[in-house]
């Protein structure tokens, strides 16, 4: 399982309820919010992943003897001025992120319609998190610091399908050219008279050649026809044997609970079953697209329908799927399948339809 999709599994009903009670903000706001904290804070570490000393320069600030982080406690530290956490994640965020902090901090802001209160204050709680999330990633896998900045690397493509293009930018800014003028310069060629005769020596000597050409290269050459084979052998020939594939099906509807990117157990369980007919048909091409019910703001909807894409995508290509074969867009409110009038149309809209490709 992907990384990004994995950090996000950890925040079930029970913690987003009290976060969204310590920051004073709706359910479904919050986990929008702290989704895009949470892929932030991870993709400024894999935007860092070829520097294993300042990977381990933000590991190292997790308050010694904290063992692994809860949402719990978190979320009791937002109201604490001295929480040990809540201190050392935005110890983490100045350190990973540098002079670019307050800029990271109001892209994420923009982004999930907080104020910068809140915004700073999600940030806060989701840096300890990925950064316990990775430590006991290390631990379990006796990694090393440049292990992980691999590990990392590897993930970067997933972590930035599933980022806003404005945080996106600021965590890997395109490289600035720089023009300089051109200054026009007579140039004097230098004379080497051997050149003079090189043209003339070479034409001389492909004259044989033109001669052998014209006398060999009018022969026409006839080329020996073989016998039509007959019976079973001519079968063999014009009959190709045929490679039977696992049969794939042409789409399938997996579903999400209220404001969140994460699939329903069941759903899982749809997703690996798909993955394999994907593994055996490697020359499909998959659509990605994500929805959701009418319920909130239509923007902010468009947004969450990409996280759900997004995340599926990167599942997938978790499983194996490579990334060049798919495609992952969100649609918001658009195409829906049921009545957004009822719970039950509004939990079947609240899907991701994977699907084969048309070309």
């Amino acid at each position: 399982m992907a990384l990004l999709t994995e950090l996000f599994n950890t925040l079930d009903e029970r913690s987003l309820g009290g976060l969204a009670d310590a920051v004073g903000e709706s359910a479904q706001s919050v986990s929008r919010g702290m989704q895009t904290s949470l892929g932030t804070v991870l993709g400024g570490m894999a935007s860092k992943s070829d520097n294993p000393n300042l990977l381990q320069k933000v590991m190292n600030l997790i308050p010694t003897g904290s063992g692994d982080v809860s949402w719990s406690r978190l979320t009791g530290g937002v109201s604490d001025p001295s929480s040990p956490l809540i201190s050392a994640g935005k110890g983490m965020l100045s350190t990973l992120f540098g002079g670019s902090e307050s800029a990271v901090t109001r892209a994420v802001g923009a982004e999930s319609g907080f104020r910068p209160g809140v915004t700073s204050s999600l940030m806060a709680m989701a840096a300890p998190m990925v950064m316990s999330f990775l430590s006991r990633r290390i631990r379990e896998g006796g990694m090393t610091m440049g292990a992980l900045g691999s590990l990392l690397q590897r993930e970067t493509p997933a972590i930035r399908a599933a980022l806003p293009a404005s945080v996106t930018d600021l965590l890997w800014p395109h490289p600035m050219t720089t023009a300089f003028p051109v200054v026009a310069q007579t140039v004097t060629r230098e004379s080497r008279p051997t050149r003079r005769w090189l043209v003339p020596l070479i034409l001389l000597a492909l004259i044989p050649a033109f001669f052998w050409l014209f006398n060999h290269g009018r022969r026409p050459v006839i080329a020996p026809v073989a016998p039509a084979p007959t019976g079973t052998a001519q079968r063999a020939v014009s009959e190709p044997a045929e490679v039977t594939k696992p049969s794939l099906p042409s789409g399938v509807d997996l579903y999400f609970k209220t404001g969140s990117a994460k699939l329903s157990p069941e759903s899982e369980a749809r997703l690996n079953e798909y993955a394999s007919g994907l593994t055996a048909n490697r020359d499909v091409h998959v659509m990605v697209n994500g929805y959701t019910d009418n319920v909130g703001n239509a923007g902010s909807n468009l947004r969450l329908s990409q996280q759900r894409a997004s995340a599926v995508a990167a599942d997938l290509e978790g499983k194996g799927i490579s990334a060049d074969r798919l495609t992952a867009k969100g649609f918001g409110e658009e195409n829906p399948i049921a009545d957004n009038g009822t719970a039950d149309g509004r939990a079947q809209n609240r899907r991701v339809s994977v699907g084969i490709a048309e070309h």
